[in-house]
């Protein structure tokens, strides 16, 4: 049934956060260490040069006393959980000492990809919160090392390596900029780093046996895309996609291959986006943060008036470059031409800000997320009320409806899981050994298991269409889970 809501309110108190030193190991490095006090109310580290408070947020609210327990619990965990410091084996491993797991990750809070990706830290500190405010795991309280990369692949690259070799850190948490991770893909493969509850975007996330993503992947989201419009009666496909980075064109690749399974023949246009990525017909590849697409939004417009026309489009974009798209005339959602055009895409769009920003020009879009959104008709399911609260005592701005900052929430509490099976001698092999055996029921999600050979824990998705006239008004309800019906497939030959 599709069911009509409306946009929930913020709510929350605002706190400012106080101003501490910088510990940033490379220059010019944003550096942040969430942690806790002696009282279990979450800090932030802010760097260098700083006023304080975490760029880009409206302030941070103290973690409630009576605020939920941890993952699976029904109330405040016991202190130190099941074991306590002083009987948890000590310095057990790199970066783990008596009463401290040093954790680091990546983060996006500049550049282009802030737009979907820097609200993140706050699901993965909303969970640091719950853990240290109940006295750590066997006693270790979590100390979270972030360094912003504005999602930039080489710089992402040389930070993952200062985490580990300079910071040393004993593991990776969620690290939401995933073009600096595929890069480090071969590095932390190597070294034999954990990456806990990664976002998933890219398909290398899911072929390293040190990764363990917690979100479906792009490649899994155009595949459930293209299959359903194919079962709603759609043959008539166009993609426009990001050519500056690998999600863009990784889903533009399988897209197509999906396109060309049902239907025999590629999309219109279709030149390979992985070897030479171009705007023909009803294929287009383009670059992000263009201050105007008006030449290929005139091309895909050509291309899908000619008979037969379109009746799908799939847009492969990240938020501002979707928004400069849709402003300039890009193909909406309605009738065009007498065909009735349907519109759909995954992760990246499925955020509030892009919602009121795109407003009008996105009614009935259909996005996509591989997570229970905190919308109707979900919203007032225990588990997603939970995860909501904890994000905004956290920070009362934070968009909870954010599918990354979800699953930075999720992952987080992935890696708690695991820490807690490992118990008091941790040690990054039994981690591992730990974590290829879960299965993880959080109740935001369909049930996901990962095995040594196998992490594609997650790869079923829901549906929801933007509601706006004119103005955003929240999200319908349109397709509840649907699975990847090509598992494994269509992940490009430099991937495997």
């Amino acid at each position: 049934m599709k069911r009509e809501i409306g946009v929930w309110e913020t709510i929350g108190v605002l706190v400012a956060v106080a101003a501490l030193s910088s510990l940033a190991v490379v220059p010019s490095v944003r550096t942040e260490v969430i942690s806790a006090g002696a009282g279990g109310t979450g800090s932030v580290q802010a760097p260098s040069g700083s006023q304080g408070g975490v760029p880009g947020s409206g302030g941070e609210a103290p973690v409630d006393a009576d605020a939920p327990g941890l993952p699976g619990q029904r109330g405040p965990a016991p202190a130190g959980l099941a074991c306590a410091a002083g009987r948890n084996g000590g310095a057990t491993d790199v970066g783990v000492t008596g009463d401290s797991i040093k954790l680091g990750a990546t983060v996006v809070d500049t550049g282009i990809g802030a737009a979907f990706l820097s609200d993140v830290r706050y699901g993965m500190q909303a969970i640091v919160n719950q853990v240290n405010a109940s006295g750590g795991i066997c006693g270790r309280r979590l100390n979270l090392v972030l360094k912003d990369d504005g999602w930039d692949a080489q710089r992402g690259s040389l930070f993952i390596r200062n985490l580990v070799e300079g910071e040393k850190v004993f593991a990776l948490a969620v690290v939401p900029s995933s073009e600096g991770l595929r890069a480090a893909t071969n590095y932390v493969r190597e070294q034999r780093v954990p990456v806990i509850g990664s976002d998933g975007m890219l398909i290398s996330q899911y072929t390293n046996p040190m990764i363990w993503p917690v979100a479906a992947s792009t490649i899994t989201a155009v595949h459930i895309m293209a299959k359903d419009a194919f079962d709603r009666g759609l043959r008539n496909f166009a993609m426009v996609y990001d050519s500056n980075f690998r999600f863009g064109v990784e889903g533009a690749f399988a897209f197509n291959a999906a396109v060309e399974r049902l239907t025999g023949k590629p999309i219109p246009g279709y030149s390979n986006p992985l070897q030479s990525p171009r705007c023909s017909g009803r294929f287009c590849g383009i670059k992000a943060g263009q201050p105007s697409y008006q030449t290929e939004i005139e091309v895909v417009r050509s291309a899908c008036s000619q008979d037969p026309q379109c009746d799908y489009i799939a847009y492969l974009l990240e938020p501002e470059t979707a928004q400069t798209w849709m402003r300039g005339g890009g193909l909406q959602a309605g009738f065009n031409g007498g065909v009735r055009l349907h519109v759909g895409a995954p992760q990246p769009l499925f955020n509030r800000g892009f919602g009121v920003n795109c407003a009008q020009k996105c009614h009935d879009m259909w996005v996509w997320t591989g997570f229970v959104p905190p919308v109707e008709p979900f919203a007032s399911d225990p588990q997603v009320a939970r995860y909501v609260n904890a994000v905004r005592r956290t920070n009362a701005k934070a968009d909870a409806s954010n599918s990354f900052v979800e699953g930075g929430y999720l992952g987080m509490q992935l890696l708690v899981e695991a820490l807690q099976r490992v118990g008091p001698n941790l040690t990054r092999d039994a981690l591992i050994e730990a974590l290829d055996a879960t299965r993880f029921e959080s109740g935001l999600s369909r049930a996901m298991r990962w095995t040594r050979n196998d992490h594609f824990a997650n790869q079923c998705m829901m549906a929801f269409s933007f509601q706006s006239r004119p103005s955003f008004a929240g999200w319908r309800h349109e397709r509840d889970w649907v699975c990847d019906p090509w598992p494994g497939q269509d992940i490009p030959s430099s991937e495997t």
